[in-house]
């Protein structure tokens, strides 16, 4: 794996693979009881208890999303 700080990387593709790692880190599975915990008393998590299966499915599918873009930005210097 490449280095983020290596010269081939630009400011704004580090940047960009820093973001999607972090948002791969806040849709990680093993962070989706913090996450609902998180949400408790608010809209978001009225309509996420509501409708657990679905949102579970669409947390999974943005990690993977966003795992191999970040890992893709990491890898190859655009």
């Amino acid at each position: 794996m490449r280095d983020p700080t290596a010269p081939g990387l630009s400011r704004s593709a580090r940047w960009r693979a820093w973001l999607w790692g972090a948002l791969a880190a806040l849709t990680c599975p093993c962070h989706l009881p913090i996450v609902l915990l998180a949400l408790t008393d608010t809209a978001a998590g009225a309509l996420v208890s509501q409708y657990k299966g679905i949102a579970v499915v669409a947390l999974l599918t943005l990690f993977a999303l966003s795992l191999t873009r970040a890992l893709r930005a990491f890898r190859s210097p655009r």
